[in-house]
């Protein structure tokens, strides 16, 4: 007498082979061993997912590209493809063009490798960008369709701790005479990255020098095969532990720079790269440069060897005790006084018999502009004047004079300024040598002396950029640059590039910085805003927080645990943060949990270890609606999808598979649904692809289930579908007026369809693929586990479903008949009930259902039921 095995819901996603014992959980019944092109609902069910709309190929074929967000509205949200130094624009309706007729394009500074680890945030409407090699960017919506691109404007800082060696001192002044800079050689130094599963092939200007073995990276092989053909050239690679470092010598160092080194991860050496690693020679200054004198320029020196040329670009900063300023005098008609230094404090008393008026003026720029800050005027008979006065407080120094406007007799003055400390801030411009550099004043400086109270900024090529960027109350943030890899820094409160703070004493809203101290220099990797600010590291996680409005005097800083993130930018979840784990094959939840008091995370990939084994995660994304899913793209090109609805305890993983690799994904909101994105690569190619709402219309020559697909709906039938270039030469199928057709190829950019239609998509086709596990259930005599059984038939419930096909592993796999009362020249409309199928599978120790969809129509399966002998 055959069992009726039950398997309500797919629940519990595809499982690790390492599972498939455990039938003793209570989950067993809702886990499936294959889920192929689907995903699981909240609900328990399993549909398909939808195919993917071609939205544009890549600006350069075979160099890698991105898709970012830039959401202002549901009305008004976009998709950045960043690309090797440019960015074009997509919205839900395509690409954004220019008046030309070209495609809408920005120039960036990014390489093609880069692009890959550029950290995002959004403010209001501009999106801030950062990259460990670059300053910071961002890009700024001016009007509908119309973008700016730009540096953050980041001004007074931030610096690194102030310099405590007395006999190390700096000085600024003026230059009279032209200055020769000295040559400096380029370099390169980096940590390669090795995949054990992968064969390297190296580059360098786009000679092949290296062919590695068939697995793993032999570093030292690759280091003497680059000596072997560039050392006569004048370049030199050494293996410094595992790090590699090549230098150009100092009187041609010039000629190197922005040369590439080009390393190809591959499978075998004839596939295709899988990852394409690129590093570039940088930091040499030729043979040196003649800089002339000009107006108003500034050098800084040093009484040690302090300067390089990466140093061009940051900044230093260099505080005076400048003594109190006096000045007195006799002014006369038109005539103005000389001018004192001060931090904002001023006096000023008259004398003599003088009538008219005089001005007090001050000058933030070393007296280059005068601002009239105080009229004073006098009649015959009336007092002179003793008053005082205080300039905007903060750090700034300001020049302060009188100036006399048409007075009669003679007017006698005593200006007077208290003494005060000045941080001037200069940014360096120009490398000379390494004791001299040509700088621009940002913050005038007190004097024009040596001291010792100076520090060198935080951001520059020499000590690298922010590799994250983010936004916590009001505050711009930026953390983790290779020199200060724990710091995290904050702006002034509303001021987003003002890295200042005021003259004296911190204020509540002046700049902060901050540095994670834990027991090993772990780089700050990812940030999270949440209730507090969450901080991942490259082995620990911490919390950033606050009583009240963060300031400098109330700043809180938490271990909660040494797990260590990847560099992939961690997602949040109502009030979870997920977040990929160190080495890149894990990802974890993080949140507070009340029960513990304490910070807490569970690895969600460990029911499903099979489908990230030897692979990182390289990015997700979070689709909410409608089903709550996580896109994850994977570095080998496969993409995941995990169902995540923790109230439910819905934890349900899927995988899927394109004729291509996906690359990226991003989502950004529609009305009533969230739209996720792609760049998928595809014979070389990089597209630009959307993922279609699944069932936006039940009818049936609506649906969409073909990749990089083009549509195309006319009152007028038509016989031939263009639009389909980018698909050249491919085998494609399509779904004509809400028939399948398959063996379609793509000649001079078009099909030709076997009669007139009216309604037509056509792509890419994939198979979709749900497996159950083995039923399980208890006789008299124990499991059923070791024992031979046969599937005899199922019961498939589905639900807006047209298609599919049932079977066993092992058996044939029967279609699934639905026309029943349509015409026959009519399609078949998506149908909601139980079907009933025979299954023709052999005695096994495994039997188990497999069902299938090989057309481009919607699948959603509620339940199967089994009847088992």
């Amino acid at each position: 007498m055959p069992i009726h095995q039950l398997q309500p819901s797919f629940a519990g996603g595809e499982i690790s082979p390492s599972l498939h014992g455990r039938v003793d959980s209570a989950a067993y019944g809702s886990w499936v061993k294959t889920a192929r092109n689907f995903y699981v609902h909240p609900q328990g069910g399993a549909s398909n997912r939808p195919g993917t709309l071609f939205m544009g190929e890549a600006k350069e074929a075979g160099k890698a590209c991105r898709v970012i967000p830039f959401v202002l509205s549901e009305d008004e949200a976009y998709v950045l493809e960043m690309g090797e130094h440019y960015l074009r624009v997509y919205t839900s309706g395509g690409q954004l063009f220019a008046a030309d007729g070209s495609p809408y394009e920005i120039e960036t500074p990014y390489e093609a490798y880069d692009v890959g680890y550029l950290n995002y945030t959004q403010y209001d409407q501009t999106l801030f960008l950062t990259h460990p090699q670059y300053p910071p960017k961002q890009l700024t919506r001016v009007d509908r369709g119309s973008f700016v691109f730009a540096d953050v404007p980041i001004k007074y800082g931030p610096f690194m701790l102030a310099n405590e060696d007395e006999k190390k001192q700096l000085r600024a002044s003026q230059y009279q005479e032209t200055q020769e800079s000295v040559g400096v050689s380029a370099t390169l130094t980096f940590l390669p990255v090795i995949y054990p599963n992968l064969s390297v092939l190296a580059y360098f200007n786009g000679f092949l020098f290296f062919v590695g073995p068939n697995f793993g990276f032999d570093i030292g092989l690759m280091v003497s095969d680059f000596n072997k053909y560039f050392a006569a050239q004048g370049l030199m690679a050494y293996n410094l532990g595992g790090l590699i470092k090549i230098v150009s010598p100092q009187d041609t160092g010039g000629d190197w720079n922005g040369s590439q080194l080009v390393i190809n991860y591959q499978y075998g050496l004839g596939g295709v790269p899988q990852v394409s690693v690129v590093q570039t020679l940088s930091g040499g200054s030729n043979k040196g440069q003649q800089i002339p004198v000009g107006e108003n320029q500034y050098q800084l020196e040093s009484d040690f060897d302090c300067f390089k040329p990466g140093h061009v670009g940051g900044r230093f900063s260099l505080s005076h005790k400048v003594e109190s300023q006096y000045a007195s005098g006799t002014l006369g008609y038109e005539q103005t006084s000389s001018f004192i230094k001060t931090g904002g404090d001023w006096k000023l008393r008259t004398t003599g018999e003088w009538t008219g008026q005089v001005v007090v003026e001050a000058s933030e720029d070393l007296g280059e502009t005068w601002e009239k800050i105080k009229y004073l005027s006098r009649t015959a008979g009336d007092q002179n004047f003793n008053t005082f006065g205080q300039l905007e407080a903060g750090a700034n120094m300001y020049c302060l004079r009188i100036r006399a406007l048409g007075i009669t007799g003679e007017l006698g003055y005593e200006l007077q300024a208290d003494a005060f400390w000045q941080e001037g801030v200069v940014i360096v411009s120009d490398f000379v040598n390494e004791r001299k550099v040509i700088v621009q004043v940002e913050r005038p400086f007190g004097l024009e002396e040596w001291t010792s109270e100076w520090a060198e900024g935080s951001f520059s090529p020499a000590s690298g950029y922010p590799s994250c960027v983010f936004f916590y109350q009001d505050r711009l943030g930026l953390a983790g640059t290779r020199a200060e890899a724990q710091t995290v820094w904050f702006s002034k409160t509303g001021a987003y590039a003002d890295f200042g703070h005021a003259r004296g004493t911190l204020e509540d809203s002046d700049s902060i910085s901050v540095n994670l101290s834990g027991k090993k220099l772990n780089a700050i990797h990812s940030v999270a805003v949440s209730n507090k600010l969450l901080v991942f590291t490259a082995g620990s996680e911490w919390t950033i927080s606050s009583t009240g409005a963060l300031t400098p005097y109330n700043i809180q800083i938490q271990q909660q645990s040494e797990r260590g993130a990847s560099r992939t930018a961690p997602v949040m979840v109502g009030n979870k943060a997920l977040y990929v784990q160190a080495r890149g094959g894990v990802l974890r939840d993080f949140y507070y949990d009340y029960n513990s008091a304490s910070y807490t995370s569970n690895d969600l990939t460990l029911y499903a270890k099979h489908l990230f084994f030897n692979r990182e995660i390289r990015e997700v994304c979070y689709q909410q609606e409608p089903d709550n899913l996580l896109w994850c793209v994977l570095d080998d090109g496969r993409l995941l999808t995990l169902t995540y609805l923790v109230e439910q305890n819905v934890c349900a993983w899927t995988h899927h598979e394109t004729q291509g690799s996906f690359r990226s994904v991003c989502s950004i909101p529609n009305r009533g649904y969230d739209e996720v994105w792609f760049a998928v690569e595809r014979g070389g190619k990089y597209f630009i692809e959307r993922l279609v709402q699944r069932l936006a219309s039940k009818e049936p020559e609506d649906q969409l289930f073909l990749d990089c697909a083009v549509s195309r709906k006319s009152e007028t039938a038509f016989s031939e579908m263009t639009g389909l270039s980018h698909l050249e030469g491919m085998e494609v199928g399509a779904l004509a007026d809400g028939s399948p057709l398959a063996g379609l190829t793509v000649k001079d950019g078009k099909i030709t369809l076997p009669r007139p239609m009216t309604c037509v998509h056509a792509g890419l086709s994939y198979e979709a693929e749900l497996q159950t596990l083995p039923a399980e259930f208890e006789r008299a005599d124990g499991t059923v586990q070791d024992r031979r059984r046969r599937l005899v038939s199922v019961t498939v419930k589905m639900l807006d479903s047209r298609g599919g096909k049932v079977g066993t592993e092992s058996g044939r796999m029967d279609e699934i008949i639905q026309r029943s009362t349509e015409n026959f020249n009519t399609p078949i409309a998506l149908k909601t009930g139980d079907y009933v199928l025979t299954l023709s599978g052999a005695h096994s120790l495994v039997p188990s259902v497999v069902f299938k969809q090989t057309e481009p129509l919607p699948v959603t399966l509620l339940a199967f039921i089994s009847r088992v002998v």
